[in-house]
């Protein structure tokens, strides 16, 4: 009993969560007792109309065969044929017979079975109901053996006065049996419009729990963002100072130089924070949809140009030279210049990263509808199982040449989805131990 009232409990708690399962669960419950009712209703109303039919036919055939009797004269050898022409047409005809009054007793002068002729009738004060009316049919329902009968009984006067009757006994059997399996049939299809219903509620409370699950995993998600963002401006400020000051005290030349080291390695730290904050941010929009693409028509070459001379300092601290080609003439591309200026840093900044010595080059190429960008580098290059997962959230090349290299494996995941959002695609070339191309591509005007 305990255990009944804790899952009831459950079960109204649930609903109590999800009110939207109270329609569902009304619909479970009135759909298949609507369907039965009205299901009974049908049935009720064509067995009544089934037996009405039955009575207008047995008195049909009693008024055929009461006016053959007349033309026949009463005669009891004719009577018999047409009987058994009657019985052949109507195989729920069970008992014929046709009674008349002698010296104050019912003699059966016509019969289906040969024995009952000359015998005295059974049940003489039915056969006296037929009095009742001379125009229509005494019909009297009766149960034997569990099978339903009708006695019907038909009074006939002769000319001379005398008192005929017609008695038939009709069976029901093949009228019960036949609604017995509409009832069948009737319960099998409730039982299978229950389990459609049933099959739907299921599915529908699990669509529910599915919409419950993911309001909340929103709400958590746009917690989680909030937090975030909080998180990521409130960082945002206090580093900017540090890498200002750090800068501050590294430019100054009357201190020691170990102290100018150390704040350099501060303010590399710095940049390493305020680019993973950055990063945060713009993973936030992406996933929200709030990363604004502003489309303009400009140089792409004035781009490169740009993130080259802010990234050379970075190159040549690992003595990599930076090169680009193409960019002697403008190109001129209809998209976000400030997110192509993010693509490029991103895309340089890791080819720095991954190139011990040598050179990155980034190549312009205008290929008439659109525009191919290619980072050029000989570095550590990427393995092809890894090449897969580049573009990859959290992904980073781990290798042992790669131990050093620090990073959050956001940056190249960021980048592709900037891309898209610029409607670019990206793709990667590259072999181990000789190094890797990046190839960007971006229509010249904006689909």
């Amino acid at each position: 009993m305990l255990v009944f009232f804790s899952i009831l409990k459950r079960g109204v708690t649930y609903v109590t969560d999800h009110p939207q399962l109270i329609a569902t669960v009304l619909l479970l419950l009135v759909v298949p007792f609507a369907f039965l009712f009205s299901g009974e209703q049908f049935l009720t109303v064509a067995r009544d109309n089934q037996e009405k039919l039955e009575k207008d036919r047995v008195g049909l055939m009693h008024d055929t065969f009461a006016s053959l009797l007349i033309v026949a004269d009463f005669k009891p050898a004719v009577a018999e044929y047409e009987m058994r022409k009657i019985a052949e047409l109507n195989p729920d005809l069970t008992k014929f017979q046709v009674a008349k009054e002698e010296d104050g007793e019912l003699v059966v002068i016509a019969s289906l079975i040969d024995d009952e002729r000359g015998e005295p009738v059974a049940n003489v004060d039915r056969f006296r109901l037929a009095r009742i009316s001379r125009t229509e049919s005494i019909i009297t329902p009766t149960v034997a053996d569990g099978v339903r009968y009708w006695e019907s009984y038909r009074l006939v006067v002769a000319a001379d006065g005398t008192e005929y009757y017609i008695f038939t006994e009709t069976s029901l059997a093949g009228v019960d049996a036949l609604f017995a399996s509409r009832i069948v049939t009737a319960y099998l299809w409730l039982l299978f419009v229950m389990l459609i219903v049933l099959l739907l509620v299921i599915r529908h409370v699990r669509l529910i729990d599915y919409q419950h699950l993911y309001k909340k995993a929103q709400r958590t998600s746009e917690a989680k963002d909030l937090f975030t963002n909080m998180v990521a401006h409130e960082l945002r400020t206090p580093l900017t100072a540090i890498r200002g000051y750090a800068s501050m005290i590294e430019e100054n030349e009357t201190l020691d130089q170990e102290v100018r080291e150390q704040s350099r390695r501060i303010e590399e730290s710095a940049e390493r924070l305020v680019a993973i904050v950055n990063d945060l941010l713009d993973i936030a929009r992406i996933q929200r949809g709030r990363l604004a693409i502003n489309k303009a028509e400009f140089d792409a070459s004035k781009v490169i140009d740009s993130v080259l001379g802010t990234l050379s300092v970075r190159a040549a601290a690992k003595q990599i030279k930076l090169t680009s080609e193409g960019t002697e003439d403008p190109i001129m591309l209809v998209n976000d210049e400030h997110r192509l200026h993010q693509v490029l840093t991103n895309m340089v900044g890791n080819a720095i990263k991954y190139t011990q010595q040598g050179t990155i080059t980034v190549a312009v190429e205008d290929l008439k509808d659109r525009i191919e960008l290619r980072v050029k580098d000989t570095g550590l290059g990427i393995a092809a199982q890894d090449q897969k997962k580049l573009f990859a959230p959290f992904f980073r090349v781990k290798t042992e040449e790669t131990l050093s290299v620090t990073g959050t494996g956001l940056g190249m995941w960021i980048t592709k989805q900037l891309i898209d959002l610029m409607g670019g695609s990206i793709g990667v070339e590259s072999i181990r131990g000789v190094g890797t191309h990046v190839v960007v591509t971006f229509p010249k005007k904006p689909k």
